[in-house]
């Protein structure tokens, strides 16, 4: 969570963690009646983030089930309300001057202000390797500003200092909590009781992330939310429904999910697939 008026950053490790990481700014920015501004993205990430926000904004970011109350994010762009800059003018942008950087940015607030909204909210894709040079024009420009930022770097991209030096240019730091990231799946408690699984889940990872949800289930968190989990081959839906056990419930699974455990319910393994709900 980045609060709001902040300058934060997040120190990234795999593309899961930024995909959830962003998805969560986003969505909190739309929650809040912000403008939400993305640059540095590709055409296909803008679409693949997009495609997130839909399901975290349908299922509730905290896994509760919520009307979507206008916050579908394609009606969304279509008002204004979330700004993805095509690649060609983020790498504008990105190449602007200090002055230019500021003049930007104040522009875009006061517009966004005079729109009716309560700020701005500023993230994306730094394009290159390193520090990004704008960092400390913005950090001075936030002051007493209506606008929050988030500056997301990759890990390998960085040196140690370099990494110093950007958690010293920012306010906070968005923290990796994973239980688990493989790159490919990635658990989180996004709060007590509940675990969110998102990415892929199969045969080369459901043992590991089954081994995380047990030890997690037997301290209290006993809600899967699968919103986010977008591909899950049969033999790894077969074992998240046996293996879960009483008590476990799974939250907005997918259709083979659902059709797993409809077919489960039938043999031997009913108690299992009857301990989990939502299904």
């Amino acid at each position: 969570m980045v609060r709001n008026g902040a300058h934060a950053c997040a120190v990234l490790t795999s593309d899961e963690q930024w995909w959830e990481v962003l998805a969560g700014f986003v969505a909190g920015g739309m929650d809040r009646g912000e403008r939400v501004i993305l640059a540095g993205l590709t055409d296909e990430e803008g679409a693949e983030l997009t495609t997130r926000l839909a399901i975290t904004v349908g299922a509730g970011r905290d896994g509760v089930g919520r009307d979507e109350g206008g916050r579908d994010p394609e009606a969304a762009t279509r008002r204004g309300d979330l700004v993805i800059l095509p690649e060609g003018r983020s790498r504008g942008f990105f190449a602007l001057t200090d002055d230019g950087i500021a003049d930007e940015l104040t522009n875009r607030i006061d517009e966004a202000v005079s729109s009716g909204y309560r700020g701005i909210r500023l993230s994306g894709v730094y394009p290159r390797v390193g520090l990004g040079p704008q960092e400390s024009t913005i950090h001075r420009l936030m002051r007493g500003k209506p606008l929050t930022v988030l500056c997301p770097y990759r890990r390998q991209n960085l040196t140690f200092d370099e990494v110093d030096r950007i958690r010293e240019l920012h306010d906070s730091e968005v923290l990796d909590d994973a239980l688990y990231d493989d790159s490919m799946l990635r658990v989180t408690r996004p709060r007590p009781g509940w675990l969110r699984l998102a990415g892929r889940m199969n045969a080369t990872n459901y043992a590991a992330v089954l081994d995380v949800v047990a030890a997690a289930a037997r301290g209290g968190d006993r809600d899967l939310d699968l919103a986010s989990l977008r591909d899950i081959d049969a033999t790894a839906a077969q074992a998240l429904i046996t293996s879960v056990g009483r008590g476990v419930r799974l939250r907005h699974p997918g259709p083979l999910v659902q059709r797993l455990a409809r077919l489960l319910a039938r043999g031997p393994v009913s108690a299992a697939a009857q301990g989990s709900t939502g299904i």
